[in-house]
This record gives C-alpha cells, structure tokens and sequence, in this order.
C-alpha cells in the first residue's frame, strides 16, 4: 500500500488578489507565498507531525509558493524534497497577455478560455493546453503508482489536485473542459488541505484527511 499526502500549497499572492487588489506582475512560477501563507504553512507543518507517518520521499512542484509551504515541513523534519516537473500547476494564460492586469480583468480572461472549449488550445508558449494538462495529471498517477509501498508527501497546487479528483471520479478518459470547470470550481481544495491517496494493486482511492474552516 502506498499512502499519499496530496497538500494544496500555503496562500499565495495570486491567492490574496481578490481581496486586496493589485495586478498581476509575476509569472506563474515565480508566486510566493503571504504573510499569512506563512503561519498556515507553519500550521500545517505541525500538523503533518502530528497526523502522519514519516514520509518515505517529500516531493515539491517547480513552483516557487510549493517550496515555501513545504519548507516548516522540511525544516522540522530534517528532510529534503525532490522536485517533480509533472506537479506543476496548470498554466493556462499566458503572461504576456496577463500581466498588469487586475483581477476583474484576469478573471474574463479566465472565463473566455473555459468557454472556448477546446482542450487542444494554448495561449502562448508559455502554457499548458487542458489535453496536455490531463495527460501530465494521468502520467504523474503512473509514477506514484510504481514507487515502492510507503508513505509520501506531497506539495502541489489547487487545479492539479482538481484534475486528479476528477480522474478517480470520472474513470475515463473523456475531456470536456466546461464539466470540469463547474466540477473543479466545487471541489477546489483551500490552501493547505491535505487529500490522502492511496494505491495498491486493486486501484486508487482519494479522501480528503484535512479541512480548514477558513
């Protein structure tokens, strides 16, 4: 049996926008985590000690606010984290057609590419298309599903989480971007809640071992 601790990463900047304002001025994967991002991973930190075994192998995405959440983790533990590429969070706008905007701005562009529909579709070099996006999500269940029997933590982001919940749920390999859209909008993890997946010979399974309030 392996056991998966699957934790969104602590609050990030982009995270924070919608609240306090401001425009986008950072690419993807150079967010860092807030003030409060901070205390939660610190929280979760704690929290990951005290509610789960030592993990065999501690994996972070290439993302900058990941290594952040993890870093109280690591710390605590003694532990260093391997960075796997495939984690990484969906990047479906591109920065040059993003930055300086402000949220309300992000956010119809947001809206137009999921009514768009078409999961072959990117927006500039820098991005993801959807269909490359499930492909990445489907390869990375492949390679946890040949590690060695143990326990695992994981760092990684809200979509990718998503995705992964859509999967198990769906169990096959339909694309249809609006469905998950109106899916992932339900289910989307808050920052630094933790899903515990689990794979042995007979499947996988996924519950969420960790909720916030806030």
């Amino acid at each position: 049996m392996k056991n998966i601790y699957l934790i969104r990463h602590a609050q990030s900047e982009a995270n924070a926008m919608p609240a306090h304002g401001g425009t986008v001025n950072r690419r993807n994967a150079d967010i860092p985590i807030t003030a409060l991002g901070q205390t939660q991973a610190g929280n979760l930190a704690r929290w990951l000690a005290e509610h789960t075994p030592a993990p065999d192998a501690v994996f972070v995405s290439p993302y900058l606010r990941t290594h952040q959440t993890a870093a109280p983790f690591l710390e605590q533990g003694r532990l260093k984290a391997e960075v796997l590429h495939d984690l990484h969070e969906f990047n479906y706008l591109s920065y040059a057609n993003i930055e300086g905007k402000t949220f309300a701005q992000l956010r119809g562009l947001s809206e137009d590419y999921w009514q768009r529909n078409d999961p072959d579709y990117r927006d500039g070099g820098d991005c993801d298309s959807f269909a490359s996006f499930y492909r990445r999500i489907s390869d990375t269940r492949e390679y946890f599903r040949r590690l060695p029997e143990g326990s695992y933590t994981v760092f990684g982001h809200g979509f990718w989480i998503g995705l992964l919940l859509w999967q198990l749920i769906r169990r096959d390999n339909g694309i249809d971007m609006r469905r998950f859209r109106t899916f992932e909008l339900q289910v989307r993890p808050r920052n630094t809640e933790v899903f515990l997946l689990r794979s042995d010979k007979d499947g996988e399974t996924i519950t969420k071992v960790r909720r916030l309030n806030d």
